[in-house]
């Protein structure tokens, strides 16, 4: 059956979200003469944001350790993050910058430099097209995205796709995260629609793909060179260009 309605994830499915993280760390690694900042950075922000009181909220909704180095926070209810935030990202760059032989006095305007810095939107390349293809079809199409409310609002408006869903569900927003099939029989209500209609497109196996297999949808994994297949969770079809997901229109 041809697939009605689209469900599709945001981070290294449309936007490129890994590799501008590792671009900015490894420029700023090379700026203070360290270059395995970036590993080190990616260590220590995970150790360190799995100490923190609200860490099993955060696991919830996938809002993950390096977001955390970069999200603003300025959702109202998130105000103890925001408080929480600075001394966690200079802890994490004091910390990476000595492990990688690094002058760790400079960690808080590393810190500064990543937060700033950070904000880049690209999309992959063949997304413009792939959505064009999409609403030409008639297809309806909704974004389901884990993460904080502003973090992941900023990444869609910097990205020019504010206005390219019928409906934005952000699991901080919602209370729900992937992989709970909840998030995804919400999007399915919300227009009507059988799970049998409907498409999940991801680069997530144990998220996308394995939310979209407990609700029924067929799913699509998306290869970004970040995760490998889980033999756990398998998709339905697997690309290495969204482009050729459109057979199931």
């Amino acid at each position: 059956m041809a697939a009605r309605l689209w469900l599709l994830d945001l981070d290294d499915t449309l936007l490129q979200d890994h590799a501008v993280t590792r671009e900015v760390l490894e420029a700023l690694g090379r700026e203070v003469g360290a270059e395995g900042l970036e590993p080190a950075v990616r260590a220590r922000a995970l150790a360190l944001f799995q100490e923190a009181p609200f860490y099993p909220w955060a696991e919830g909704i996938g809002h993950s350790a390096l977001e955390a180095l970069w999200a603003r926070y300025s959702t109202p209810g998130l105000e103890a993050l925001a408080g929480w935030a600075w001394p966690f990202r200079e802890r994490v760059f004091r910390e990476a910058l000595e492990e990688a032989g690094g002058p760790a006095g400079r960690a808080r305007e590393l810190a500064f430099a990543f937060f700033r810095e950070r904000r880049r939107y690209p999309l992959f390349p063949e997304v413009p097209e792939f959505l064009e293809a999409l609403r030409a079809k008639g297809a309806a199409l909704v974004l389901l995205s884990n993460g904080v409310p502003d973090l992941q609002r900023e990444k869609l408006f910097g990205a020019g796709l504010g206005g390219a869903f019928a409906l934005t569900l952000v699991s901080g927003e919602v209370g729900l995260g992937k992989p709970d099939p909840r998030l995804f029989r919400m999007a399915l209500a919300a227009f009507g629609v059988g799970p049998e209609e409907a498409v999940m497109v991801g680069d997530n196996p144990e998220r996308d793909i394995q939310g979209a297999l407990l609700a029924g949808v067929r799913a699509v994994w998306v290869d970004r060179g970040f995760r490998r297949p889980d033999p756990r969770y398998p998709a339905h079809l697997e690309v290495r260009d969204l482009r050729e997901a459109l057979v199931l229109l």
